[in-house]
């Protein structure tokens, strides 16, 4: 009796975390954005009571196809929002967050965003369907990144699963020969064909990470920009 009570127990607080996570979240979306009928999987987004609310949000992205609607926040370390959301508060799923290595992020060479593999499928967990599922690559070729000021299209150009300390995670302070290596790295490390065309110095390229269940590996899908476009258009 007393180890059913216990398993029960548990299995509550773990039904009510989830719920919470897709509550909190799902009310942040109707909060916050509003989807452009014109355009397929285009937001606008109140940046002047989001910013209100958190001054530490950066970005929302959009992976159109999946649940991967979040706001994304760099805290002034990668504890930060590891297991807190927006307003601070603990919370096991945390934020999706940009590595606070990154200075200028969007603008630098990689952009990596964090997020936890929630077993419930929320947060980061659907970016590993890209190589467990073709359609999810075919129905998902493109993800958005909204900014305060600027929008932004990617691209994926790989899918693969990493090594915790992989020189994936290497940030450039410009373009240069050993940024034109990585690119050709990255596209060589992809567990998926893409369709991406072919890559030069000048791109940039987000990084987006999450657990495997395994403490020395990543799973990564990688996007390079495309489009670039203002507020409001």
């Amino acid at each position: 009796v007393c180890v059913f009570c216990y398993s029960a127990y548990n299995l509550i607080n773990i039904y009510l975390n989830y719920k919470k996570i897709d509550d909190d979240y799902g009310e942040l979306a109707k909060t916050y954005t509003e989807e452009k009928e014109e355009k397929e999987s285009y937001l606008q987004i109140n940046w002047d009571e989001l910013l209100q609310r958190n001054k530490d949000v950066k970005a929302w992205i959009q992976i159109p196809n999946t649940n991967v609607n979040y706001p994304v926040l760099q805290g002034e370390t990668n504890d930060t929002y590891i297991h807190s959301d927006i307003d601070h508060n603990e919370l096991s799923a945390g934020s999706i967050f940009i590595a606070s290595e990154n200075e200028d992020p969007f603008n630098d060479f990689n952009t990596v965003i964090y997020g936890h593999n929630m077993k419930n499928g929320s947060m980061f967990a659907q970016l590993k369907k890209f190589t467990q599922d073709e359609e999810t690559y075919k129905k998902s070729k493109y993800f958005w990144i909204f900014t305060p000021e600027k929008n932004y299209r990617y691209e994926i150009i790989s899918a693969y699963t990493t090594g915790v300390n992989s020189d994936t995670y290497t940030l450039f302070k410009g373009p240069g020969e050993e940024f034109e290596k990585y690119l050709e790295k990255i596209r060589g490390y992809s567990e998926i064909r893409t369709d991406a065309e072919g890559m030069n110095i000048k791109d940039k390229i987000i990084t987006l990470s999450t657990c495997t269940g395994n403490e020395a590996t990543r799973y990564v899908v990688q996007g390079k920009r495309v489009d670039t476009l203002d507020v409001g258009q």
